[in-house]
């Protein structure tokens, strides 16, 4: 497109001269306020920036700290079930214990107690006729009971007779003859003998013991 300037030649060159003098005027005042609020923006920008990181910040860690806090107490309520468990396992423990213990005492009165009526019935039963008794004697007590029978009988098939049963008996074992010898008792001729035998409800012990135990 072709422009045609109508102007006179004086106000030509004034338009020249002032048209590029307020282009060079106008360029710098946009440049200086430009140059003015870009700190600005910058800095609040930042400072936006660095508040919301600090806040949301302090919502995270408030957030970690009440999830630690409900884990804490949910440990704590865990532990103490875990302590009362425990206290009532020892209380039983102690428990068992002390009935054990009790249990203990009874049985041992209690074999005590029936241990010598049942030997001295198993003799009693054993005894053929025509053999009487003179004494029973505990050498050693029990646990380790060891008990001597001394009495009299008139053959010594009749003492055979009384070896053989008391060798069968539930309460006596190992039976042994000690000794036997004549006698006279009135007007007729006895067999005195002597027996030594072990309960049969004794403790195992190491021949050494045994032999200690027997030895005067």
């Amino acid at each position: 497109m072709i422009k045609i300037n109508l102007l006179p030649p004086e106000k030509r060159k004034k338009l020249k001269k002032v048209a590029p003098a307020k282009k060079k005027a106008g360029m710098p005042a946009l440049l200086k306020i430009k140059l003015k609020l870009d700190p600005l923006v910058v800095s609040v920008a930042a400072l936006i920036i660095a508040v919301v990181l600090i806040v949301g910040s302090f919502f995270w860690l408030g957030h970690k700290e009440s999830s630690l806090k409900e884990r804490r107490d949910t440990l704590q309520i865990k532990l103490n079930r875990l302590n009362q468990v425990i206290h009532r396992i020892d209380n039983l423990k102690l428990q068992t214990k002390q009935v054990r213990d009790r249990m203990e005492v009874i049985l041992e009165v209690d074999r005590n107690r029936f241990l010598w009526p049942r030997i001295l019935d198993e003799i009693s039963s054993a005894l053929p006729r025509y053999t009487w008794l003179e004494s029973i004697t505990e050498i050693t007590p029990f646990p380790q009971l060891t008990l001597r029978v001394e009495g009299n009988t008139m053959s010594n098939l009749l003492l055979s007779e009384l070896i053989s049963k008391l060798e069968n008996s539930s309460m006596l074992t190992d039976i042994r003859l000690i000794s036997s010898a004549e006698r006279v008792h009135g007007s007729y001729q006895t067999k005195y003998f002597v027996l030594e035998a072990d309960c049969a409800l004794n403790e195992e012990v190491s021949d050494t013991t045994a032999v200690a135990a027997r030895t005067p």
